[in-house]
């Protein structure tokens, strides 16, 4: 009977609610005060249990805060109380930061919403060694692979400061897409110190970190961004390294407060480990932490000291670990393919998707150390390409004749089609300049017949771009070997 009783008393009360909102709406109502207000927005939480109605209430007591301080904190505390019981933790993290940045007076309610902020999240000691690189290839669900994804950590100098530096590389072959980014972390706290990014559709952007604010600027915009927070930050391109350091076990959960530069926003990331579960990827196969983030990625980690990150998916894509390498930073690294091998400068990568089809043919994408520039080495079987062109000059003539009919603004260097050397073999390669957007473009092909293949080499960039990196690419050349 007690039941019963208590569900009609929701039910009046939830009446009364709508009667009490049609007053407001009428003109001749006498006008609540902020008090009066907040009285009402706690009703319909705690009583009716109408949560969206009760934040709706508080709002107002907010607007008014001219005539109450002390109401208008009580309300965007209790805000932030509404969203928590909601299950939306972003808007509660958002609602209590108010009530520590616009109400420092109201002490009590600081310390309070401080309490529901995130806290400075334990760090475990750093799982990698200096230089360490994960090297993961990208797919989609039918098992197309479409990209690399690299992150390094190294210790590095900042003036007298030790730190951590982050990199992290991304090729996406579908569209073409590069990206690159550089963290600082402090060697001790991990604290992000300042940080670049750039990314070929989405623009350029650093951050710097001081005094509990961030100040980011985007390369589009004359004036920076200024971010302010209380709590302990990250940047988002060190977030794979500080899941790696997070004491993860079972039902273990967290929220971190994360900096997208190029966004521009602090981002708060619930993340929660439901599982432990056992997966194989390429490397082997390991235990793993299954971390759940709240914005829709899950990452797999190992649960061992490497603490590995074995596989990630986001957005219909999943990465697996390929490949863990300990360079040293002037490593020279070799690349074995089918139809060639070449060897490339330090910090340059080598992607070549892992289901090719049918066509016996391949595209090896390069990556040079800030991601600038379309490099690739495309090969395929000598037959077919001798059966359209005789010779590589008569093949790069074609290739160079494309470009021609693209651009109106072509023009070949006054060196034209000169003959090279790559490995054993002689090829030729031209350089030539054309417009794209409004852009200069200077670009680098070279054509090489071996026994059984034919490999076509071509450096694309904005001109500045290309000509700081055109010796790195007669190195890359020079070194070919077509099989």
């Amino acid at each position: 009977m007690r039941d019963q009783c208590l569900t009609l008393w929701r039910v009046g009360a939830a009446s009364l609610l709508v009667a009490g909102g049609m007053l407001l709406l009428s003109p001749t109502a006498h006008a609540q005060s902020p008090a009066e207000l907040l009285e009402k927005g706690i009703y319909a939480e705690e009583t009716v249990g109408d949560l969206a109605a009760a934040i709706r209430v508080y709002q107002q007591v907010v607007t008014a805060a001219n005539e109450s301080r002390t109401a208008a904190a009580q309300a965007q505390y209790r805000i932030g109380l509404c969203y928590e019981k909601q299950g939306n933790s972003a808007e509660a993290v958002k609602a209590f930061q108010a009530v520590v940045d616009d109400y420092p007076t109201e002490t009590e309610l600081v310390d309070q919403a401080k309490t529901h902020l995130p806290s400075e999240p334990e760090l475990l000691p750093v799982p990698w060694g200096d230089g360490d690189e994960l090297v993961f290839e990208m797919k989609l669900q039918t098992g197309l692979g479409v990209g690399m994804q690299v992150y390094r950590v190294a210790k590095s100098k900042m003036a007298d400061r030790d730190v951590w530096e982050c990199q992290n590389w991304q090729i996406v072959t579908i569209n073409g897409q590069r990206g690159k980014s550089r963290v600082l972390a402090d060697a001790k706290t991990f604290a992000p110190i300042e940080s670049t990014w750039m990314h070929t559709m989405l623009g350029k952007a650093s951050a710097k970190y001081q005094d509990n604010q961030v100040t980011v600027q985007l390369a589009n915009k004359d004036e920076p961004v200024v971010l302010k927070s209380s709590g302990p930050l990250f940047d988002n391109e060190q977030a794979a390294e500080v899941f790696r350091r997070l004491p993860l076990k079972e039902n273990y959960e967290t929220t971190l407060q994360v900096i997208s530069s190029l966004g521009a926003t602090e981002v708060p990331i619930a993340l929660s480990v439901p599982k432990l579960e056992t997966i194989e990827v390429p490397v082997g196969k390991f235990e793993c932490f299954v971390v759940k983030l709240e914005i829709g990625q899950t990452f797999w980690i190992s649960n061992d000291e490497h603490r590995y990150i074995l596989r990630f998916q986001a957005g219909g894509v999943t990465a697996d670990l390929t490949e863990v390498r300990h360079p040293h930073e002037e490593t020279r690294t070799s690349v074995e393919r089918e139809r060639f091998t070449v060897e490339l400068p330090p910090n340059w990568f080598a992607y070549t998707p892992s289901s090719l089809g049918d066509n016996n043919k391949s595209t090896t994408q390069l990556i040079d150390p800030d991601a600038t520039m379309d490099a690739r080495i495309e090969a395929g079987p000598l037959d077919d390409i001798q059966s359209k062109h005789e010779t590589v000059r008569e093949w790069l003539d074609a290739s160079l004749d494309e470009y021609r009919r693209r651009s109106s603004s072509f023009e070949l260097s006054d060196e034209g089609i000169q003959t090279i050397q790559a490995g054993d073999r002689e090829g030729v390669v031209a350089v030539f300049e054309y417009f794209e957007n409004d852009k200069p473009k200077k670009a680098y092909r070279a054509a090489i017949f071996g026994d059984d293949s034919a490999v076509n080499v071509r450096f694309t960039a904005d001109k500045e771009i290309f000509e700081t990196l055109q010796k790195s690419c007669d190195q890359i050349l020079a070194s070919l070997d077509v099989k």
